[in-house]
C-alpha cells in the first residue's frame, strides 16, 4: 500500500528537486550571473503580477465603497465626493475611513504585525540586518491590508505595500531556491524594483528605487537582476492594465511646460529650496503626530477608530486627501493657471501631511511616498501661481511646477535625487521636464539631507534604534569604542539577591535584561522576567531562590571593542542591552539607542570637519 507523504516532507521534497534544478541550470549556464538573471526575471515576473492584484484589488474596494451611485458613474472612486450631483451624504466619510481602519489592525494584528506601518522601512531593514530574509506571509497580508486601507479612504499610497509585497516575493523565491547573503539580498532588490515598475509603469525609475534607496548602493553585480526584474514588472503590468504613464497630460498641453526662457531655472531651484524645506516639516510633523497617537494609552481597535474618524472628519471638508489623491494630483498638472486657488492647494498640503500621520499613527498600513508626490503637487502648482500672478507669461505652465514639485519633495524626503527625476520623468512621459526635474530634485536633496542626515525611510528605523549600515560607515564605527559610548550600569542586582527582591525589581523597572554580579562587581550574567516567571507559582521561593541561581549567560563586550563589534552583538530583536566588562568586572553598558546616539553625533561632527554633510 502506499504512504502519503504529509505536506511538511512534500514541502521538503519539492525544495530539494528546486535546489538540484536551480544548481543543474547554475552549471549548464556557466556561473551565478546567469542564474541571478533568469531568477530576476521570475521574481519581477511574480511581482508584477502581485502588483497588477494590488491596483486592481484597490479599485474593486474603491468601486464597492465609494461608487454605489448611479449618478457617479462617470466620477473616479473617492473624488465622487467632489462631484456636483453626488448622491453620497457629506458624513460618509466619517463611516468608511474608520470601517477601513479597524479592518486593516485588526487583520495585521491576527496574521503579520510586520504588514503595518510604511513598508519600505521594513524592506531596507531585512536587506540591511537580516541578510535579505523576509517571510512570505508578510506580503499577502500586506498586499490586502493596504488595498483596503487605500480602498476605503485612508490616506496612504500603494508604493510602500507594493515594495514590501515585491521583496517578499524576492525573498521567498530566494530562500525556496536556497539562495542566502548577498544574492537574497539582490533579489530582495528584484521584487521591489518589479513593484515599483508594475504601479508606476516606471521601469528606469523601479531600478533607481532598489538600488539608491533600498539596496543603498549601486552594485554591478545586483544591476542587472534588478534591471531585469523591473523590466520584467513593467511589462507584466503593461500587457495586463494598459501602458499609459502615471500622470498622462495631453499632446495640447505638453508645449506649454517648455522652458520660457533659461532665467526660469532660476526659478526651479527656489522651487527646491521650497521642497526641501518642506520635505523637512513632512517627516517632522508626520512622526510627531504618529508619537502623540501611539502615546495614547487606549487598545489597538479603538486607537484605530478614532484615528480613523478624524481622517473621515478631514475628508469632510477636503475630500481630496483621501485615498492616494491620483486624481487631485492629474487635476493640478493640467490646470489653467488659475483654475485652482493657491491657497487650497497650500492647505491641501498641510491637510493631508496630517491626514497620513493620522492613518499610520493610527496603526494602517500604506506608503508614504505618494502623499509626498500630492504634497509637492500642491506646493509645486501653488508657487507656479504665485510666478504667474507676479510675472504674467514668463513661466511655463503650472503643472510644469507642479512635477517637479513632486520630484523636490520625492528627493527631499527620501535623500533620493536620481530616483525622483528617473520617476517623474518616466510617470509624465515628458523629456521637456528634464532640466526643471533635475535643477529641483538636486537642490532639494542636498539642502534637506544638510539640516536632516535621515531620509524619512532611516529615519523611522532610528527612532526603533535600527542601525543601517553601508561600507562608507565602516571605518568611523571602527574607530569608534565601546567605552566611548557606554553608560555606568543601572538596575544591578547581587547574586545573593532573594526571589521576592528580584521580582519586585523586574516589574518596577522598564528594562529587559539585569546584570547579576558577585561582591566583587564580577558579572555572574543577567536575569529576565521570563527567566523566573516559571518559579512564579512556586512557594517559599522567597527564601530559596538567589539571583544567582536563575541567572542566565550574556554576550559582553569589553571598552575596547569598536561599535563595529558593538552593533553586531546588539543585532537582532531580542538583544536591547550588552553589558561591558573589564577583567571580568561589570563596568558599563551599551544599548541600542546609544550606540545610534554616539555613532550620529561623531558621523555629525566628521562630517562637518569635512565640509559635507552624509547624503543618507
Amino acid at each position: 500500500m502506499l504512504g502519503v507523504m504529509s505536506p511538511r516532507r512534500t514541502l521538503h521534497h519539492t525544495r530539494r528537486r528546486l535546489l538540484d534544478l536551480a544548481t543543474r541550470t547554475q552549471r549548464r549556464l556557466g556561473g551565478e550571473s546567469t542564474t541571478m538573471v533568469l531568477l530576476g526575471a521570475l521574481v519581477g515576473t511574480v511581482a508584477g503580477l502581485a502588483a497588477v492584484s494590488f491596483v486592481l484589488l484597490v479599485r474593486a474596494i474603491e468601486s464597492l465603497v465609494w461608487d454605489w451611485s448611479p449618478a457617479l458613474d462617470d466620477v473616479a472612486p473617492i473624488d465622487a465626493l467632489q462631484a456636483a450631483d453626488s448622491a453620497l451624504p457629506a458624513y460618509y466619510p466619517l463611516l468608511v475611513v474608520p470601517l477601513g481602519m479597524l479592518l486593516v489592525v485588526a487583520l495585521v494584528r491576527r496574521f503579520s504585525p510586520m504588514a503595518g506601518g510604511h513598508g519600505v522601512p521594513e524592506v531596507m531593514e531585512a536587506v540591511a540586518q537580516r541578510s535579505g530574509r523576509m517571510r512570505a506571509r508578510v506580503g499577502w497580508v500586506k498586499l490586502l491590508a493596504s488595498s483596503l486601507n487605500v480602498g476605503f479612504g485612508g490616506s496612504v499610497g500603494k508604493e510602500g505595500p507594493i515594495v514590501q509585497v515585491g521583496a517578499a516575493f524576492g525573498s521567498a523565491v530566494g530562500r525556496l531556491l536556497g539562495v542566502s547573503g548577498p544574492p537574497l539580498r539582490t533579489l530582495l532588490g528584484c521584487g521591489a524594483a518589479a513593484g515599483i515598475a508594475a504601479v508606476f509603469n516606471a521601469p528606469i525609475g523601479g531600478v533607481m528605487f532598489a538600488l539608491e534607496i533600498i539596496m543603498g548602493s549601486y552594485s554591478l553585480s545586483a544591476f542587472a537582476p534588478v534591471l531585469i526584474a523591473s523590466v520584467a514588472g513593467a511589462v507584466t503590468s503593461r500587457r495586463l492594465l494598459g501602458a499609459q504613464a502615471a500622470f498622462a497630460i495631453p499632446e495640447s498641453l505638453r508645449e506649454g511646460l517648455l522652458l520660457v526662457s533659461p532665467w526660469e531655472i532660476a526659478a526651479y531651484a527656489l522651487l527646491g529650496l521650497l521642497t526641501a524645506f518642506c520635505s523637512l516639516g513632512f517627516a517632522a510633523s508626520m512622526y510627531a503626530i504618529e508619537d502623540r497617537l501611539r502615546a495614547w494609552r487606549i487598545p489597538a481597535l479603538p486607537k484605530a477608530a478614532v484615528a480613523g474618524l478624524l481622517v473621515g472628519g478631514l475628508g469632510m471638508f477636503w475630500p481630496q486627501v483621501l485615498g492616494e489623491g491620483h486624481h487631485s494630483m492629474s487635476e493640478v498638472l493640467v490646470a489653467d493657471a488659475m483654475d485652482l486657488p493657491w491657497l487650497l492647494l497650500v492647505t491641501l498640503a498641510v491637510v493631508k501631511t496630517v491626514a497620513t500621520a493620522l492613518t499610520l499613527g493610527g496603526g494602517g498600513s500604506g506608503g508614504v511616498f505618494a502623499p509626498s508626490l500630492f504634497v509637492g503637487a500642491m506646493l509645486g502648482g501653488a508657487f507656479g501661481q504665485g510666478l504667474e500672478a507676479l510675472v504674467p507669461g514668463s513661466v511655463g505652465g503650472v503643472g510644469a511646477y507642479a512635477i517637479a514639485g513632486m520630484a523636490g519633495m520625492l528627493a527631499g524626503t527620501a535623500h533620493a535625487p536620481m530616483t525622483a527625476i528617473l520617476l517623474l520623468f518616466e510617470m509624465s512621459d515628458n523629456y521637456l521636464l528634464i532640466l526643471p526635474l533635475m535643477t529641483t530634485a538636486v537642490i532639494a536633496s542636498v539642502v534637506s539631507s544638510r539640516r536632516q542626515p535621515e531620509s524619512i525611510y532611516t529615519l523611522a528605523l532610528s527612532r526603533r534604534g535600527v542601525l543601517l549600515s553601508d561600507p562608507r560607515d565602516t571605518a568611523l564605527l571602527r574607530a569608534l569604542r565601546v567605552r566611548d559610548a557606554m553608560l555606568p550600569p543601572t538596575d544591578v542586582i547581587s547574586e545573593n539577591a532573594r526571589f521576592e527582591q528580584i521580582v519586585r525589581r523586574l516589574l518596577q523597572s522598564d528594562g529587559h535584561d539585569f546584570p547579576v554580579v558577585d561582591a566583587r562587581g564580577v558579572l555572574v550574567g543577567a536575569i529576565s522576567l521570563a527567566d523566573v516567571r516559571e518559579f512564579l507559582r512556586e512557594e517559599h521561593l522567597d527564601q530559596l531562590l538567589l539571583a544567582g541561581e536563575c541567572a542566565h549567560a550574556v554576550r559582553t563586550l569589553h571598552p575596547a571593542d569598536t561599535l563595529l563589534q558593538a552593533m553586531d552583538a546588539l543585532e537582532g530583536g531580542e538583544t536591547y542591552e550588552v553589558p561591558v566588562v573589564h577583567d571580568g568586572r561589570l563596568v558599563g553598558s551599551l544599548s541600542r539607542a546609544r550606540l545610534l546616539s554616539t555613532y550620529r553625533g561623531a558621523l555629525r561632527q566628521h562630517s562637518t570637519r569635512a565640509g559635507t554633510r552624509p547624503d543618507r
